[in-house]
This record gives C-alpha cells, structure tokens and sequence, in this order.
C-alpha cells in the first residue's frame, strides 16, 4: 500500500483515513438541537428524559501506530494500514463545533482500531461528566456505557473533518 505523507494528509485526518472511515466511532454526540458547553444534556432532552444529543469539535492530543511488526510510530508520516496495525488516537472534546464551540474541553476519548483484510474492527471509550460512552464498528453504535448512560443506545449520526480535527454529532437514548 501507499504512504499516506505529511505533505498529502493533514495530521488529524491521516488517522482518519488509515481508520478507513473507521473514526465515526471516535466521538459521541447525541442528535438534538442544542448542547450545553459542559456537553450535558439541554432543558429541552433532559425534559424529555429519552434522547439527548450532543455535539463536539474532537481534537486529537496523541496517536500511535503500531505496525504488525510492533514498530511504533507516534509522529507523521503514518503508514498505509494494512493487516494486523494497529491505530491508537486520543483526544480531548469541546462542546460545540469547530467553528464555536467552548473553552474548555468537557469530555476525552480513546479510539483504537485494529486493521485486517476487510473494515477495521474499532471500539472507541468517551468518558464525559463521570460516565462512560462504548462505541464500536462503523458507523458508531453505542454498545456500552456507564452512569447515565447504563443501559442507553445510540449511535454516531456525523463525523467529519475539519479543519484542526473533527465535528461530531451523536444521538443517545437514555433508559434510566
């Protein structure tokens, strides 16, 4: 395969094409129509008590490579994917999007994917205001959680690149 190089790819994106579009898992956002800056739920979701949505501009802090080999690559240019890689990608995640969004990050994640012949096998672990969101495949389905999320389902409805990482968009329906 190709190398995906700085000059062709920018940082943030190049993880997401070696993820193959895998990176939908990568953040949560829950599909309402607003979000609060703490990324908590809105008086309109928390009145309803079932869905809430949220939505963040996720940007990546680290990412690692590890190639089948167990060469670890923590800086660009990252390889091509191919069977047995593996990607590692963190990033911290401020409510809003990348064209507003708030000050402070209010939620941090973990994606790893682990390449093969066909679609990466992804899990990706959000931890936002004392609870845990589990994603995995693609696109995103929320597959555990803790907290106010126990027991919740979902998925990831957008990701996509911006400039200087990701606006992600997740709808969550809430069973407690």
């Amino acid at each position: 395969m190709s190398q995906v190089t700085h000059s062709t790819v920018r940082p943030s994106a190049r993880l997401k094409v070696l993820a193959l579009g895998a990176l939908v898992t990568l953040l949560l956002t829950v599909g309402g129509s607003f979000a609060r800056a703490d990324g908590g739920p809105t008086k309109t979701s928390a009145a309803a008590g079932k869905v809430q949505t949220l939505r963040f501009f996720s940007k990546d802090v680290s990412v690692r490579v590890t190639t089948a080999d167990g060469t670890v690559i923590r800086k660009p240019p990252y390889p091509a994917a191919k069977p047995g890689d593996v990607l590692e990608v963190n990033s911290v995640d401020y409510a809003g999007t990348h064209r507003g969004h708030a000050a402070r990050w209010s939620a941090s994640q973990h994606l790893r994917c682990v390449f093969s012949t066909g679609e990466p096998d992804c899990e990706s672990q959000v931890a936002i205001a004392g609870s845990l969101l589990i994603f995995g495949g693609n696109p995103g389905t929320l597959i555990n959680g803790t907290g106010r999320y126990q027991g919740a389902t979902g998925r990831v409805i957008s990701n996509r690149e911006v400039r200087g990482g990701s606006d992600v968009v997740a709808r969550i329906h809430l069973h407690r």
